[in-house]
């Protein structure tokens, strides 16, 4: 029988989830909710199903988990009215507006028994997926995500926006704890950050370089990794890598891959639909999500207090 999902938030992300679930034979998309009626009518519509402004709606139809895709500002209080139901969801990224809030969607997830998966696509690229098996320990990383203003997720700022997906990716290859972080960044045309760079040192000595920005000319996706005898280069963008190793004798090894049609946002769809038909355990969990945030946050934490200190000064 085709599992039973709805989808909550039918913004830009929304919209391309409600198509990608729409188009699996094994799911059934009971319904499209978003606080903008006419949106949810009108992605629904076009998917020939019910579109609506209500949650209550969401929940009825013996729907059996939730794709959550509206503002970080609802993603607490929509998810906990799944979880708490006992139904496992899907929740876009950051998972939520802070900490505390992660913490309690986790802590409900694991009262019920439910699967709590968190919307971090870089770890379904193909690319990172294959290179990710390979990683022993990084010495360093950097990371470059950037492109043009495009008015959407102004809610948050560029570090809970873009810089979060590289955050997710560092932290999933090196799981020690963070030992210091500095970063600086500015809004440009929000009145958030809108462009950011950050440094992490880790506990045991890697260091990562990240670079968002949301008003830049060009679009970037790069993800480098260092590690003792290899180099690592992944274009997150367009699906592809190149590595550079030597073996104990100096000699070199070059490798290029290229993923054929990568589609990092069904994958990860398709790894919640098996998780809750099968395994019960996500790829991307709420402690995974919990973690990013809570980098994240000390992120800007570290760029609004050097702001600060500059309008003082």
């Amino acid at each position: 029988m085709p599992l039973k999902l709805c989808l909550v938030g039918a913004g830009h992300m929304g919209r391309i989830h409600a198509l990608k679930l729409a188009g699996m034979k094994d799911v059934t998309l009971t319904c499209v909710v978003d606080t903008n009626r006419a949106i949810a009518e009108e992605t629904a519509g076009s998917l020939g199903v019910k579109g609506s402004d209500r949650l209550e709606d969401a929940l009825a139809d013996g729907v059996q988990g939730a794709v959550i895709a509206s503002t970080t500002g609802t993603h607490f209080a929509v998810a906990r009215e799944f979880l708490k139901r006992g139904l496992p969801v899907f929740v876009e990224k950051p998972i939520a507006a802070d900490p505390a809030e992660a913490e309690a969607l986790i802590g409900l997830a694991l009262e019920k028994g439910v699967l709590l998966q968190v919307g971090h696509i870089e770890r379904f690229s193909p690319v990172f997926r294959r290179v990710s098996r390979s990683i022993g320990a990084p010495l360093s990383m950097e990371a470059r995500r950037t492109g043009a203003f495009t008015g959407r997720s102004i809610d948050i700022d560029v570090v809970h926006d873009l810089m979060i997906h590289d955050i997710d990716l560092v932290l999933s290859l090196n799981k020690t704890a963070v030992a210091r972080i500095s970063a600086q960044g500015t809004p440009v045309l929000t009145k958030k950050i809108d462009v950011a760079r950050a440094r992490i040192e880790f506990a045991d000595g890697c260091v990562a370089s990240l670079c968002a920005s949301r008003v830049s000319k060009t679009k970037e996706r790069s993800f480098a990794v260092v590690e003792k005898g290899r180099y690592v280069y992944l274009d997150l963008g367009v699906g592809s890598f190149f590595s550079v190793e030597s073996d104990k004798l100096g000699r070199k090894k070059v490798s290029h891959y290229q993923a054929p049609r990568p589609d990092p946002l069904k994958d990860e769809l398709r790894a919640f639909i098996r998780a809750v038909r099968e395994s019960g355990i996500a790829v991307v969990d709420g402690e995974d999500g919990l973690r990013a945030l809570v980098t994240a946050d000390a992120i800007s934490a570290e760029i609004e207090r050097r702001l600060s200190e500059r309008r003082a000064g």
